[in-house]
């Protein structure tokens, strides 16, 4: 019995000092078949064949294989460094400097102080750590101080804070950029955030915080967070994107004297008479923006006398009509004959009506009185006979509403718009051919953006010559869902408007003709129209075949 124990410890033994040889001699495959084949022995060196199955393994490039053998032995007997030496000398040959330090540090930990080996173990991994550490370059040592902060300033919350755990010496980095704490953007954060991180990032800021986007906050979180901002002496940007009571957030800021703009989104319902005490108690306010305003006792409601910082008013509401004796959630005071008007330096006006059921919402000012208005954008809206525009304006947008007139503003005839370069209808029911002639031919419009997204009574070839004759200084057109747009209106725009760059067409009777007129423009030598985006999405007559040539002669196609 005896006898035959001796046997198989020698033909185990036989067979790995076949396969070193073999090994030693190159023949790394042979050896491979070798080394398995002792590993079946009985009373085979277990932990010695694997270390030589292994170090084949890498020499053959099959990294994972060694890996695999090196962590059995490692799992067999973790007070035998063979394992982790091998372990770590293949994960160097794979390439992964980092993943054997960590290895050797492991290592350390596991083998006792007396061992015998350790410290060749720890020489490794101080040669290796010493390496690594000379050809790591710290950013923030080498950059000026300019460039790291304009760096860090394209970083969010979320990363800003992982940075910051980084090492102790980055955190003292970025902690002495002042700026680098002023504004707190929590909008791509992507889980909830927790009140007591905005408190640590307030804090790094010395409560001198003065741009602030309220979002993503956990549970039982937005009190406090808003309690902090309110409490930054120099805030002047808030945007507040988180359910919370109107009222109680507005005794938390009218005290807040630097406050430029304001944001609240439709989480926080507005009504009038809050609306109003905004604009009296933050004096310095320029920008004001209400995604849902809503009615409130016109008894409540007192426009302050003089608002000579206000720049924008951006109102939204679902809210249709109202009762008698209340203020309805979009308005807007008319000025007063012999009455200074509070709101005389408003450069841009936004009102948004979009109830449930369709209810054409009147004004309650006249936009001629705002001298300097410069952007006008109104949705839902019936535009009245007093409706005047101001020659000032230079962007309109008009959304939906209602008119009695196909040219429904008061303006005494001929107009004159000479700055107006954005023009933007979508669905309105009275813009038709004559509208827009008056736009671009009496009044003299130097459109560089036109939209007139389904308006069904823009229609006729006539129509779109007099286009292409008035308004060939167009960078961008909008005639998506409109009547017949089709190949033959493709290619009198490509001859008659050289500057357009981006044409939407969603939803209309073109063809893949247009796209290969558009993309053969492009390549095409002369004054002619070189299309850098088109939208053909909904078009049932392009074919997968003329989208894929457009977009191999350079045009972004969106479909």
């Amino acid at each position: 019995m005896m006898g035959s124990q001796a046997l198989a410890r020698g033909e185990a033994a036989a067979l790995q000092r076949h396969g070193q040889q073999l090994y030693q001699a190159g023949n790394f495959k042979a050896a491979l078949d070798v080394f398995t084949e002792a590993l079946h022995s009985r009373d085979a060196d277990f932990l010695g064949i694997l270390d030589n199955r292994a170090a084949t393994y890498a020499k053959l490039g099959q990294y994972d294989r060694a890996l695999k053998d090196t962590r059995q032995m490692i799992k067999k007997d973790k007070q035998d460094e063979r394992g982790y030496l091998r372990c770590a000398k293949c994960l160097l040959l794979d390439g992964k400097s980092e993943k054997a330090l960590e290895l050797y540090a492991y290592a350390l930990k596991s083998l006792p102080s007396n061992h015998p080996r350790r410290e060749i173990v720890e020489q490794l991994h101080n040669k290796l750590r010493d390496r690594l550490s000379a050809k790591c370059c710290d950013p923030f040592s080498v950059m000026p101080l300019e460039i790291a902060a304009m760096v860090l300033d394209h970083f969010d919350f979320k990363q800003i804070v992982a940075v910051l755990r980084v090492s102790k010496k980055w955190d003292n980095f970025l902690s002495s950029i002042r700026d680098l704490w002023m504004r707190i953007d929590l909008s791509g954060a992507h889980g909830k955030i927790h009140w007591c991180s905005v408190r640590a990032y307030i804090r790094r800021s010395k409560s001198l915080v003065t741009h602030a986007i309220v979002k993503n906050l956990s549970s039982g979180s937005a009190e406090k967070v808003l309690q902090f901002f309110s409490r930054c002496p120099r805030l002047e940007y808030l945007e507040v994107w988180t359910p919370f009571s109107c009222q109680t957030f507005y005794d938390m800021f009218k005290g807040s004297r630097r406050m430029r703009t304001l944001v609240i989104s439709g989480h926080m319902p507005v009504p009038q008479e809050y609306i109003t005490k905004f604009l009296g108690s933050l004096p310095l306010l320029e920008n004001l923006k209400i995604y849902k305003a809503r009615t409130s006792p016109s008894s409540k409601v007192q426009w302050p006398p003089a608002l000579p910082h206000l720049r924008s008013i951006i109102l939204g509401t679902t809210e249709g009509s109202w009762l008698n004796g209340h203020t309805p959630a979009l308005h807007i005071p008319r000025k007063q004959p012999s009455v200074p008007y509070s709101i005389a330096n408003l450069e841009e006006l936004c009102l948004n009506s979009d109830p449930d059921v369709f209810f054409p919402y009147p004004p309650s000012f006249n936009p001629i009185d705002f001298t300097r208005l410069r952007r006008l954008d109104l949705s839902g809206i019936y535009i009245s006979d007093e409706f005047i525009l101001p020659p000032s304006l230079e962007y309109l947008r008009i959304c939906g509403g209602a008119a009695t007139e196909e040219f429904p503003f008061s303006n005494q005839r001929p107009v004159e718009f000479l700055k107006l370069k954005t023009l933007m209808f979508r669905d309105v029911p009275w813009a038709s051919n004559n509208t827009m002639l008056i736009f671009l031919v009496e009044a003299k419009a130097p459109l560089e953006v036109l939209h007139v997204d389904s308006c069904f009574r823009l229609r006729g070839t006539a129509f779109w010559h007099s286009l292409c004759k008035h308004a060939n200084d167009l960078t961008e057109l909008n005639v998506s869902h409109v009547i017949g747009i089709n190949d033959d209106f493709s290619t009198l725009i490509v001859e008659k408007m050289h500057k357009l760059k981006i044409i939407h067409m969603a939803y209309t009777e073109i063809t893949g003709i247009t796209i290969k007129t558009f993309a053969d423009a492009r390549a095409a030598q002369g004054n002619v129209m070189k299309v850098e985006q088109l939208n053909v999405r909904g078009c049932e007559y392009v074919s997968p075949d003329a989208i894929a040539y457009g977009r191999a002669h350079g045009i972004d196609i969106i479909t």
